[in-house]
């Protein structure tokens, strides 16, 4: 079943928009057409297409059913801010993995930067993933902060793993299971000064290695969030 994203107004759910666009244009669908629409709650709405305008789809409400998809875990990803096409992927990537939020930060070796005119499109991305891996309720993407904000915000965890490039002799984590608030940090392209490694270290983050070698950010990102997930059953 066709699944978008929609609002609710009185006890009918309106299609509107780009997702609209998809369903009608793209897609095809019609009056008589069941759907699965997610207002960004814990939950999954089967619908039928009632009316078809211009501008919109008014649905009919059959069923409201938990979604299976959504996250059990409150998983945060802090991110070194990367550049464009690599933090989109990242982003692409911590929704359908199950992330819950993703907290961009700059350090010293960051070159990419977040603008603000891209939010639509971060939004697009994420409302995209969301269907792909049927989730309901979309991750949030926060406002760019620095590494010393991170090192602050690492009390508010039961435990973060910082995704430490060069300690390939760091603790070895074989169950997150205990855990429901989780924090991750990896590093952007040039990953991170000695200083800042001590910052976190500090600050009471668990240092993890990926292996022998050294990966891109953005695969690092995915081996992380991934190795979180499933260690912790989220």
């Amino acid at each position: 079943m066709r699944r978008f994203f929609g609002r609710l107004d009185r006890n009918k759910i309106v299609v509107e928009n780009e997702e609209f666009n998809h369903l009608k244009n793209v897609l095809r669908l019609g009056v008589g057409s069941e759907v699965c629409v997610s207002l960004n709650d814990e939950f999954d709405y089967i619908c039928v297409v009632e009316q078809m305008s211009k501008n919109n789809a008014i649905c009919n409400i059959l069923t409201k059913q938990k979604c299976p998809a959504n996250p059990t875990k409150n998983i945060v990803l802090f991110q070194g801010v990367a550049k464009g096409p690599k933090f989109e992927f990242i982003v692409q990537k911590a929704t359908e993995i199950g992330m819950t939020k993703i907290v961009p930060f700059e350090s010293e070796y960051c070159v990419g930067k977040i603008s603000d005119s891209k939010n639509g499109r971060m939004k697009a991305i994420i409302q995209n993933a969301c269907k792909q891996c049927e989730r309901s309720v979309m991750p949030v993407v926060e406002k760019t902060i620095s590494i010393g904000e991170v090192a602050k915000q690492i009390k508010d965890f039961d435990i973060v793993l910082f995704a430490n490039e060069r300690a390939f002799d760091s603790e070895k984590i074989k169950s997150l299971e205990k855990y429901n608030n989780i924090g991750i940090i990896v590093g952007a392209e040039g990953g991170f000064t000695l200083e800042e490694k001590e910052l976190l270290l500090q600050a009471g983050a668990v240092s993890v290695s990926l292996g022998k070698r050294i990966l891109r950010c953005e695969t690092a990102s995915v081996a992380m969030m991934s190795l979180v997930s499933i260690l912790s059953g989220n």
